[in-house]
């Protein structure tokens, strides 16, 4: 009886550290998929930041009140913000990941530093949610979601 326990027990941790070998490798490609993202955006390469976009995925953005849906109306979007800017750089605050089961999700705070054709630069503080699926081994973004972080008045 004991014996059976101890194979149990040992069967159990081995399991253990597998399964945690494997979320530990989801997790790092979750990260460099997102790095790969925002890095795209940053070097306004259009076709890398559409590459790990779903073609139904959902848009909430600081730029528009309403979601922008599908990675055509994305594209569009995205196309858009290229061409309002010279110049735009996001970069993620201490941003977090967590998987859960084939869903990835990364969060966090941002800086978003732009540059309006002929304007002034600017400065903007958000947030942002991006919410992945794991489909053939990749993760795609599913969702993203960003708004702006502004003082509370009165």
């Amino acid at each position: 009886m004991i014996h059976r326990r101890a194979v149990l027990v040992l069967a159990m941790m081995l399991f253990s550290c597998v399964s945690s070998v494997a979320y530990g490798q989801d997790l790092a490609a979750l990260k460099a998929s997102f790095n790969t993202e925002i890095d795209a955006l940053n070097r306004r390469d259009l076709n890398a930041t559409l590459a790990p976009v779903h073609d139904k995925m959902v848009l909430f953005g600081i730029f528009s009140p309403f979601p922008i849906e599908g990675k055509e109306g994305f594209q569009q979007a995205v196309q858009e913000y290229f061409d309002d800017y010279e110049r735009a750089i996001f970069r993620p605050i201490d941003p977090e990941f967590k998987i859960i089961g084939t869903t990835g999700v990364a969060w966090g705070n941002f800086r978003i530093a732009v540059k309006l054709k002929n304007g002034p630069a600017k400065y903007f503080d958000g947030r942002y949610l991006f919410t992945y699926a794991q489909s053939d081994g990749k993760w795609v973004i599913i969702s993203m979601h960003y708004s702006l972080l502004q003082p509370l008045v009165g």
